[in-house]
């Protein structure tokens, strides 16, 4: 921080920074990422309190939280029943495209925490991931689809595009959950 000082001193006067290593900060920016896309996530999805909170990042307009913590492994099942419908903000409005009402009636089913549900349930035992390696084994060999030999992903709250690479692979798998 010292050397940023002296750095940003040296500059032209015009142009110059007035930085004190004492009392000023540098915020990581990859941090501001996760936590700027935690956020988006959040206003369009339900996710637990403690993810956010876990972030040291103040709690804005009530985005809709559920208040069941991150899923054990012991307790995961996939019933959809148990999942309720979200309540989207006011901003948010289909203005009479079907397409956009489409959008929001697949949000309102919350198909990012379907998709975690869904993960951990298979990744939550040795049984389970063997037996879904296996699957996509022998639905290659008999020429039911063509996807590739790997194991689903689950997302990590402290990396910004975890959600994306879940995400990414499920697609990659889904003619897999089609048969």
């Amino acid at each position: 921080m010292q050397e940023l000082e002296s750095l940003l001193a040296k500059r032209e006067k015009k142009v110059a920074i007035n930085f004190d290593n004492c009392n000023h900060r540098v915020r990581c920016f990859a941090h501001i990422i996760n936590i700027c896309s935690s956020h988006v996530i959040s206003s369009m999805t339900s996710v637990s309190e403690g993810y956010l909170s876990d972030l040291d990042v103040p709690l804005d307009s009530d985005p809709t939280v559920c208040h069941d913590d991150e899923l054990d492994d012991d307790d995961v099942d996939v019933d959809d029943d148990d999942v309720p419908e979200l309540k989207l903000d006011d901003c948010y409005h289909d203005g009479g495209n079907p397409n956009l009402k489409a959008f929001f009636a697949g949000i309102k089913r919350d198909p990012l925490r379907r998709a975690r549900r869904l993960v951990c349930f298979l990744r939550s035992s040795d049984g389970r991931r063997e037996g879904f390696r296996a699957f996509i084994k022998l639905g290659n060999d008999k020429n039911w689809y063509n996807v590739p030999e790997k194991q689903l992903l689950r997302d990590v709250k402290t990396r910004w595009d975890s959600v994306y690479k879940m995400l990414e692979r499920l697609r990659e798998l889904r003619p897999v959950s089609s048969s």
